[in-house]
Order: C-alpha cells, then structure tokens, then sequence
C-alpha cells in the first residue's frame, strides 16, 4: 500500500492541529481564534440554498418514509380488491403478508443501494447537481404510484417502492455533504440538523395528510402516494443555488469559481472568505501530494479505517436501537390504554409532533453541548426508556396501569432519539473525514445505516413473535454497549475543522474520552 506523504505545508498543518489536539480542548487561546476566524452569520442567499435543498430531499425522505403509516389499511385493502379482480379471491393472509413485508423492505433495501452509490454521484456530478439528477427517480416513483389504482396493479405500488428507496438512499448521502460544505464552520451543525428535521417534518405531515377524512379514503389515496412530487418541485430552486465551494475547489480544480461562490454565501465579511479560501488552499496542497483515496483506502489504511469504523457503529447503533420498532408499535401501545377508532392514529401524529419539537431543541443545542454529548444524553436516555418500555410490557398483565407507563416512556424513547441520535449519524460522518475520502465514506455509512433498516424492518415482526415483550430488553442490551462506543471512541468534531480531526486520527488513531489528548496506540481500533 502506498504510504500518503505530505508536502511541507500540509505537514505544517498536521503540527499546529497536533498541538491544538495535544492542549486541553477547546479553551485554548488557538483553537479559540481558529473557531472565531471561521464563523461566519446565516446570509439570505445561503438560506435559499439549505432551504430549497432540504425541502426537496430531507422532506421527500419523510414523506417517503411515513406514506402508507396511516392509509395502511385503504392500501392493503387494495392489494385484496386487485387480487380478487383478476382471480375471483381474495389472497390468503400468508401470501399478502409477504407481499406486504416486500412492500415495506424494498424502500430501506433500494436506499441502501441508492446510498452506497451516492458518494460515486456526488463526486462525479457535484453534490447540487447530484440532488438534481436523483428527482429523476422521484418522477418515475411518482408516476408509477399515480397509474397503480387506475390500470389496477398492486405490483406498481411495489416497483415504485424500490425506486422510492433508491432517491431515499441517494439524497440521505448527498445532503449531507452540501449541508456540511456549505454554511460557516459556527452553522455547519445546526445546518446538518435541518436533514433530519425536515425527515421528520414530512413524516408527520403525511400521517396528517394520509387521515381518512384528509388523503387516506379509497378514491384520494392515489393523491396521497403521488403528492411527493410537489416537494419534489422545490429543487427547481437547484440550478439557481450553489455548489459546494469546497467541491469547486478541491474536485473541480475551480479556485475563482469557489471564491466567487463563497462571496455570494458569505455576503461581504473578506475576512471570513480568505480564512475558508486559506483553508481550502491548504487542504488542495495537502490533497495533491497524495494519492487518490480508494475504496480499499479506506479499509486498510488506518487513518481513514478508523474514523470510518466509528461512522459505521454511529449508523447502526441508530438503526439497531429500535428506533423503527418503537414507531411500529407505537400504535398498539395506544391501543392497550383504551383508545379506539381514529385516536390511536391521532395520538401517533401527536408522538410526530413531539419528535419534530425535539429535533429543533437538537438543532438549537447541537452547537452549545457538541455532537459527542448529545449522542450519549440520547442514547443513554433510550437504553432506559427500551428496558422501561420492555418491562412495563412485561409486567402489564398483572397491573394495567403498567400500559400507561408503556406509553410514557415510549415518548421518552422518542424524545431522547430526536435530541441526538436521529440527526447527528448524518452530520458527524461528513465530518470526520477530508473532501477526498468524505464522499466514499458518507456513502457506505448510508448504505450501512439503510440495510440495518432493513434487517430491523423485516426481523423485527419475527423476533417479536419469537420473544414477545423481551424485545426491547434485546434492544436496551443492544444500546448499553451502544452508549460505552459512543463515550470510548467517538470524537467531538464541533468547532473543529477537517484538517484537525483528520490529522488527530492520523496521530493517535483513536480518540478516548478526552477528545483532545493524543492517546497511546494500545487503545486504538486495530
């Protein structure tokens, strides 16, 4: 394997982020100033780009996720009608069972075909144009959702669901790379929340909409699993955003293209435009006196091994959680407490609203506390809301207000998702690595985060049948060890350019408990 050596600069720049990383954090008098010299303020022009972008791809998620939450029934109804149509009966619970679980595993299975091939898009058509190319799989879900019920074909609804799965994939490992390259260093994680809280807004607001007073009836479904083309219409707003100035610079080679770029997001603060082009100069330097960063770079080469290692834990600790179980039994949990009809379903969009107020406090923090403590407040927080919600449903039997307790500490279990580990998995991937290994990285850590979906999507059903309530002690167990990585091996990376997290992996391999002191190689991810 080739070594990476670097020129002269770019070794200047590993000593002085060396020192910053041996000195006791972030109080230093440096590591201050560097912080102070990138921050920059929210123009008009920046907040056009974030938010024609979130809306057309983070929303699209959501309402791609959430779709058939609420009209399941007027859906599964169909699937039956169409059966009974064309053979004279109706399918047996087996066969549409199937039909339904294929239904439901082909979004997260076509996502993490889309994410693995997200990093490839990005660097190839940039990551603005990357975004504009993916709503071509947007057009052809929606049109393939629209014709279903009119030529009478469950099987459509099924295709579309793959290809809905494919720009789901595509736009969850895109994003993120724009939203993290293009606001100031003091907005970069407040900007990466927006992904998840515009995920999370349009989950909610397609259960609203999917109501069978609303969208969810028999004859307006259709509208329904086809109104995602209207968001989709935000990212005409694209071709009038910027591209990532980091991209125009360390990608395309384009030094006056990126200025330019940074004057329009940064307005006219020169000093903050020749700090970031400072920056990208010296990590351009630093990139030309190496070599490209391969696929199999970031596997054996243990500067980007290990960072990746830790993108990959993040991802699936959000994933094995059970975050999806939580949400799939959501309704029961309802149910058990004595509500009937329609009010399981309202006080499901009532646990939406809840998770969409926390996401906000999560963007509102996240540049306060940093990524590491927010992910241990939520992680730990939903290792014991899992074995409340668990225990609770053990013991139910014997007490019936136990199923109170079930739901309290289910919106618990919510509350400390949406306060961490539902929006930072997205924003500390992009950061832990530099521009030329960023977008390979981002894209298996998707790929990783939407097959875990998968597997906890389909098992989920059978391991509830096999243990029943002892699920989520399966899932509070899983999150203890969740919580000892997150405080052993997860770096803060707020206030910390590429450069200095990358350069401290190259030092100390792995980063323990204190982020900012370079640790001996015997604790280090081998």
């Amino acid at each position: 394997m080739e070594k990476y050596n670097l020129s002269s600069s770019s070794r200047n720049i590993r000593n002085k982020s060396q020192n910053e990383f041996e000195m006791n954090g972030s109080n230093t008098t440096e590591t201050k100033s560097n912080a102070q010299n990138l921050n920059g303020r929210i123009t008009r022009f920046l907040m056009f780009c974030i938010s024609v972008s979130v809306i057309g791809a983070a929303f699209q998620v959501g309402w791609a996720i959430g779709v058939y939450n609420t009209p399941v029934d007027v859906i599964k109804d169909f699937f039956n009608q169409t059966n009974f149509d064309r053979n004279k009966e109706y399918m047996s619970q087996s066969r549409f069972d199937l039909l339904w679980s294929v239904t439901n595993g082909l979004l997260p299975l076509g996502a993490a075909f889309g994410g693995i091939s997200s990093g490839l898009i990005a660097d190839k058509f940039g990551r603005k144009n990357g975004m504009i190319l993916t709503n071509i799989f947007v057009i052809i879900c929606g049109i393939l959702n629209l014709i279903s019920k009119f030529v009478k074909s469950y099987e459509t609804l099924i295709v579309a669901r793959f290809f809905c799965g494919l720009f789901c994939g595509l736009f969850t490992g895109i994003l993120p790379l724009y939203l993290n390259e293009l606001p100031p260093q003091n907005y970069r994680g407040s900007a990466g929340t927006l992904n998840q809280l515009l995920i999370v807004l349009g989950i909610l607001i397609t259960n609203i909409m999917g109501l069978r007073d609303i969208l969810g009836s028999e004859q307006r479904w259709p509208i329904l699993v086809t109104f995602m083309l209207v968001p989709a219409l935000a990212h005409i707003g694209l071709f009038f955003a910027a591209e990532s100035p980091k991209y125009l610079y360390i990608k395309k080679n384009n030094p006056e293209l990126a200025r330019e770029t940074l004057k329009r997001l940064r307005g006219n603060d020169e000093n903050l435009i020749n700090a970031e082009m400072k920056l990208l100069q010296d990590e351009k330097i630093a990139m030309d006196s190496q070599k490209e960063v391969s696929w199999g770079d970031l596997f054996t080469v243990p500067s980007l091994r290990h960072p990746l290692i830790i993108a990959v834990c993040i991802h699936i600790a959000q994933q094995f959680s059970g975050i999806n179980a939580v949400i799939f039994y959501s309704t029961k949990i309802f149910i058990s407490v004595g509500l009937k009809d329609q009010w399981p379903l309202y006080a499901t969009i009532l646990l939406g609203v809840v998770q969409l107020i926390m996401t906000l406090v999560c963007t509102y923090f996240i540049e306060k506390k940093g990524r590491k403590f927010l992910l241990l407040i939520g992680i730990g927080g939903m290792c014991l809301s899992s074995f409340g919600i668990g225990l609770s449903r053990i013991f139910s039997a014997n007490a019936q207000w136990l199923n109170y307790v079930t739901v309290v500490f289910a919106v618990l279990y919510i509350i400390f998702f949406s306060i961490g580990p539902g929006a930072i998995p997205w924003i500390i991937t992009s950061e832990l690595f530099k521009s030329n290994a960023r977008a390979k990285a981002n894209s298996i850590a998707v790929f990783v985060n939407w097959t875990s979906a998968f597997i906890v999507t389909v098992s989920f059903q059978f391991i509830e049948a096999a243990i029943g309530d002892y699920s989520f002690i399966v899932f509070g167990c899983i999150l203890i060890f969740s919580t000892l990585f997150m405080l052993f091996f997860v770096p803060e990376t707020k206030n910390r350019t590429s450069d200095e997290i990358s350069e401290g992996f190259e030092h100390q391999t792995i980063f323990l408990l204190n982020d900012n002191k370079v640790i001996p190689k015997a604790n280090s991810i081998n």
